[in-house]
């Protein structure tokens, strides 16, 4: 998220593994797609926002809950000067993997789901209270020096898990999805394509419309350009491959990018770090959190 002027909280930090903050803010914006290196919980509780997350856009209402992980790219649209207040929780998957177990797996509801799929749960009056207990609580425990802060804030995180996972398993929401067909209908074929060349003239005779008409109503329904789009998604799968142990040579073919210099030079550019250095920073788990 960027920074924002009028935060309930301030933002807080606990050595890279967990960020959170509680913000307020009042004014229309239209945020870019991007992605984290970290997972993301993100509680939406009053405001008039539109959120996008890959090929799906979703109206948000209270009690609202979105679960992001590291390969899937986002945005929100502001619509007006409504306040606008939310809780964003990011952590790294590390951590949540040490609290994990054979039977209660606490990074399922990130990753038992097709990527930009099934990212919304909804929350009831009573879990909505409970979730807002433990993030207070998470606050607390990471705005503290005191002895056990960093063991309190873990088991906060731990316990928000315990319940979101639950939700995602007990309870049925049908999110709405209000992307326009045919920014989705792109979307869906680029993300089939992705890790070959692609082409606004192949995309424009999916849909038999001119390359120039379609690009204009791409930007105008996903608040990006088709290019973005392709780049952001091959990006987020080449973070992908690096984390699991691939070569640059290897990912730059396997992620749609083909030419050696091109790849480096983009990957730079929206990750911070040259790919070798990011793979190796990232195994190593001490990459510190990029971005907005």
């Amino acid at each position: 998220m960027g920074e924002e002027k009028n935060p309930i909280y301030q933002q807080v930090h606990f050595p890279e593994m967990i960020r959170s903050h509680h913000m307020l803010s009042g004014s229309a914006s239209n945020e870019a797609y991007h992605m984290h290196d970290s997972f993301e919980l993100f509680l939406f509780l009053q405001g008039n926002v539109d959120y996008y997350i890959d090929r799906h856009r979703y109206h948000l209402k209270r009690g609202n809950l979105l679960l992001i992980n590291s390969s899937e790219i986002h945005r929100v649209k502001i619509l007006d000067s409504m306040p606008y207040e939310r809780i964003a929780t990011h952590f790294y998957p590390e951590l949540a993997q040490r609290f994990s177990t054979p039977s209660s797996d606490l990074l399922a509801c990130f990753e038992n789901r097709g990527s930009g799929e099934d990212n919304l749960i909804y929350l009831d009056n009573a879990r909505l209270e409970q979730y807002l207990s433990l993030a207070d609580r998470l606050h607390t425990a990471l705005a503290g020096r005191r002895f056990g802060h960093d063991v309190l804030a873990n088991t906060c995180l731990a316990q928000m898990l315990v319940l979101v996972n639950t939700c995602f398993y007990s309870l049925s929401y049908q999110a709405n999805n209000t992307m326009p067909h045919l920014s989705g209908q792109i979307m869906a074929y680029i993300n089939e394509h992705l890790c070959r060349p692609l082409t606004i003239q192949e995309l424009a005779d999916q849909v038999h419309l001119d390359p120039s008409y379609l690009s204009r109503r791409f930007k105008e329904q996903a608040g990006c350009s088709i290019r973005e789009y392709i780049i952001l998604k091959r990006i987020a799968l080449a973070k992908e491959l690096l984390r699991q142990g691939k070569t640059v040579t290897e990912v730059c073919q396997n992620s749609g990018f083909y030419d050696y210099a091109n790849f480096i030079r983009t990957f730079k550019k929206y990750a911070g770090l040259p790919p070798g250095q990011y793979g190796r920073q990232m195994r190593a788990g001490f990459l510190d959190e990029r971005g907005t």
